[in-house]
């Protein structure tokens, strides 16, 4: 193993920070302005970052040389048009009245993340932080060194570097982030535990809606990585003098659950993962093909994951094939043009038809695994395949009847099996052909093992076109 790189500075200096998690982040006093009956107000307004009872931002005006009536009447003003102007910056966002007290007033965003900064077009940098994201060890880790000749500390940082379509995307743990990572295994909540920069390759400037757009590719990427909707907020751009002409407030989706690390394809000892993977995404997500269903099937992906964290496994499965259908159209049909639109529509090919017509055209195993003994020792005959176990499964769900009654533990084993399906599906679709952490598997952490279309590749696939897509 190579000796880190030693620093004594952080390789990233966040902007915002927390000692513990779900400590609230102030992000300053604000002058803003809004109309009430009539009646133009101009006041102050302390920006925050709350994180209980869940995060949100919060606008706070006092009521200072108010009457106290005046929050009353604003909560009661059912014509009030929610608008707060930041008078400086020269922005106006959409708010709702949140709380009302002998304090001031509380206003709220309608949207959970809002920009504060007019379009900029000169964007050098940005630095953006990540709540909640699993501790890892990547190949650009280095080692931070404190103290004097006397004695002498070091903490290993995480880090990995991203780089597709010119963009360079350095992902890093901060001085706290293994302190952090723990307490917030302990309590949950919410709590910075990475920030990163976004730059071109060649350092030329950006604008606002390609920061934008490289921001929401990463937040579903890393979402995608560790099964959960990551943290991805508070991204601060910079121009050439260091002057900050790009900024958002507020947190994209996250997920609500009690933190756990990660569980899906992605091995936070093995941070080069991020690296591989990351350039077929990206360019999946540049394919004016697959970035609504990429985003969609996605969507559907994270909240099937869930299914171990209070949905349950039945509703959890129920995603799962949505998005596995999802994928299976757009690849056989709107991609590759295998079959007729007409062979997905009803009085087509069934639902475990159209999922294995997927699997097998990009190397997905189709069998069921060993790992899985409750869909295995199903009684009076064994299930054709996982395609058919999981819609078979899935249908007695949504259409119960006396002739699909399921054993116990069926559920959980088809839940299983449709999440794998999904990462591999979409691994394969980023061109992926080396590691990945398997989780139908007992491992131990590090332990990854190579996708199955790189072990033996099937002869029905074209490798040429598949690096198209991805």
């Amino acid at each position: 193993m190579s000796r880190l790189k030693e620093v004594m500075a952080p390789l990233i200096q966040p902007i915002y920070a927390q000692a513990a998690p779900n400590e609230p982040i102030e992000l300053g006093s604000v002058d803003v302005q809004f109309e009430h009956e009539g009646i133009t107000y101009a006041e102050p307004a302390a920006v925050v970052m709350r994180f209980l009872p869940k995060h949100r931002l919060s606008f706070v005006i006092t009521a200072e040389g108010k009457s106290p009536l005046f929050g009353m009447s604003l909560l009661s003003d059912k014509d009030w048009n929610g608008q707060l102007t930041l008078v400086e910056r020269g922005v106006t966002i959409e708010c709702v009245l949140s709380a009302v007290s002998s304090d001031g007033i509380v206003l709220i965003p309608r949207t959970s993340c809002v920009e504060v900064t007019p379009p900029a077009s000169a964007i050098t940098t940005v630095t953006f932080h990540l709540f909640n994201f699993a501790e890892f060890r990547g190949p650009e880790d280095y080692s931070l060194v404190s103290g004097n000749t006397s004695q002498v500390s070091s903490k290993h940082c995480g880090c990995v570097v991203l780089e597709a379509g010119g963009w360079r995307i350095t992902l890093a743990a901060t001085v706290d982030t293994r302190d952090l990572a723990k307490a917030l295994k302990e309590q949950g909540g919410h709590v910075i535990t990475h920030v990163g920069t976004v730059a071109r390759d060649d350092g030329s400037t950006f604008n606002t809606a390609e920061a934008e757009d490289v921001l929401t590719c990463l937040h579903y990427f890393l979402s995608f990585a560790i099964g959960r909707w990551a943290g991805l907020a508070l991204p601060v751009g910079f121009d050439a003098d260091g002057d900050r002409v790009y900024e958002q407030w507020g947190m994209r989706r996250t997920s609500p659950d009690l933190w756990d690390g990660a569980m899906a394809w992605f091995d936070p000892l093995c941070g080069g993962l991020l690296k591989e993977v990351f350039p077929g995404f990206f360019a999946l997500w540049n394919s004016e093909l697959w970035r609504r269903p990429l985003t969609e099937a996605l969507y559907w992906y994270l909240g099937a994951c869930r299914g171990g964290a209070g949905i349950g496994v039945d509703t959890g499965l129920i995603l799962a094939q949505t998005a596995l259908e999802l994928l299976a159209w757009t690849y056989c049909v709107q991609d590759r043009k295998m079959v007729s639109q007409a062979a997905f529509k009803p009085r087509g090919l069934s639902a475990a038809d159209k999922l294995r017509l997927l699997a097998c055209s990009v190397g997905v195993p189709t069998h069921i695994p060993a790992e899985l003994p409750y869909l295995l020792a199903k009684p009076g005959h064994k299930w054709i395949d996982g395609m058919e176990a999981v819609t078979a499964i899935r249908n007695s769900l949504v259409h119960p009847d006396a002739g699909s009654q399921m054993a116990p533990d069926w559920d959980y084993d088809a839940w299983r099996l449709s999440l794998w399906y999904i990462e591999l599906t979409l691994l394969r679709l980023c061109g992926h052909h080396g590691r990945y952490a398997n989780r139908l598997r007992t491992r131990w952490a590090g332990q990854v093992e190579v996708v199955p279309w790189a072990r033996s590749q099937p002869s029905n696939v074209d490798t040429d076109k598949s690096s198209e897509v991805s």
